[in-house]
């Protein structure tokens, strides 16, 4: 099953049980790496069913306070792209 065709059998389940889906967003590498990786781990061990990964940027004018402080710090530990995938990659 492909990426998308899970996605689309998770949306299809929580319309057919009439409920919403938990999806819960975290900003990768706050408060560390260490840190994201327990947290997300525990979001799915209590029920997240998908999850909306923030990968930390330089611009983050769109995001509110909340974000932009969690990718600063993320981003000022030294967390990249290429860190945030390894960390899906190992939640997976």
């Amino acid at each position: 099953m492909t990426g998308l065709e899970r996605i689309k059998s998770v949306f299809a389940r929580a319309r057919a049980e009439r409920r919403a889906v938990f999806m819960p967003y975290h900003a990768m590498g706050y408060p560390d790496r260490a840190q994201t990786l327990a947290i997300v781990q525990t979001l799915g061990e209590h029920g997240a069913e998908l999850f909306e990964i923030g990968i930390p940027h330089s611009d983050p004018l769109a995001d509110g306070p909340t974000i932009q402080t969690a990718t600063y710090t993320a981003l000022t530990q030294g967390t990249t792209v290429k860190d945030c995938l390894a960390m899906v990659r190992e939640l997976r």
